[in-house]
């Protein structure tokens, strides 16, 4: 009988979020003193993770203290961690569970209690997306080339942070779509955003939970995937696509609240 030797090896791969990154610009309710944050960041930067480590010291924040405990944890166990920080996610997922995101479908679901949608604060501040089907692809990549032995170039530990960015939005720009499309499918029936405080905005989104509120749906972020695209990664939508997803969007929510 012949026996054969199977290498076994252990990794992480995380799901984040470039809230990590976030600013908070709310001038008129901050959680903390509003930190303003002009950079583009890129995953290429060898300085992101001291970067975390120095925000997460002014301002604990959940997802940031976890994701760095998973690289604290993975370098001193020697297990490779790669952790993904795609901003917000949009369009419909092609799964047999669940099939929407997060941003957009809780600002619809309020506007139906609420009859309006509303905006956090007068802040419009430039956020950005990726396209569910395109971020899936990214995770495939990099999965394929962990199972094919292929990801010795791939960087990981404190150099393992993979950003996802395609396009960029306003966050009035996301009010009015999501107006608009609740409009046009009979969930509302004014177009006109209602701006709000953070309290009433975190207690319609987020439970109450004001900084997760804040650095979700009124921060600023910019990220570069330097590194996520020079692995092969070419996401295909653009800027029309995440125009044009909030009908489909909003069809799927009224749908759910049937």
């Amino acid at each position: 009988m012949q026996s054969s030797k199977v290498d076994i090896f252990f990794l992480m791969m995380q799901t984040s979020g470039t809230s990590n990154l976030a600013d908070l610009p709310n001038p008129s309710e901050p959680i903390t003193n509003a930190y303003h944050e002009p950079r583009t960041f890129t995953d290429a930067s060898p300085d992101l993770y001291p970067y975390l480590q120095h925000r997460n010291s002014l301002t604990p924040y959940a997802q940031r203290t976890t994701d760095l405990t998973v690289i604290s944890t993975g370098l001193s166990s020697g297990v490779k961690t790669y952790i993904i920080m795609p901003p917000t996610i949009y369009g419909t997922g092609t799964g047999f569970f669940n099939r929407l995101t997060i941003q957009a479908p809780t600002v619809m679901r309020s506007a139906l209690r609420t009859g309006q949608v509303l905006q956090l604060g007068a802040n419009d501040g430039d956020v950005e997306c990726v396209q569910c089907e395109d971020l899936a692809d990214l995770y495939i990549l990099m999965a394929r080339r962990v199972v094919r032995g292929e990801s010795e170039d791939m960087p990981s530990g404190a150099r393992g942070i993979y950003f996802a960015s395609t396009s960029r939005y306003t966050w009035g720009e996301f009010a009015d779509g999501i107006a608009k499309a609740l409009s046009e499918v009979g969930g509302i029936e004014t177009k006109e955003v209602k701006k709000v405080g953070l309290e009433e905005a975190a207690k319609e989104w987020t439970g109450g939970h004001q900084l997760l509120c804040e650095l979700n749906f009124g921060s600023n972020f910019r990220t570069r995937p330097d590194t996520s695209r020079s692995l092969g990664w070419t996401p295909t939508k653009t800027k029309d696509d995440f125009d044009s997803h909030y009908l489909e969007t909003a069809k799927l929510v009224m749908n759910t609240q049937k």
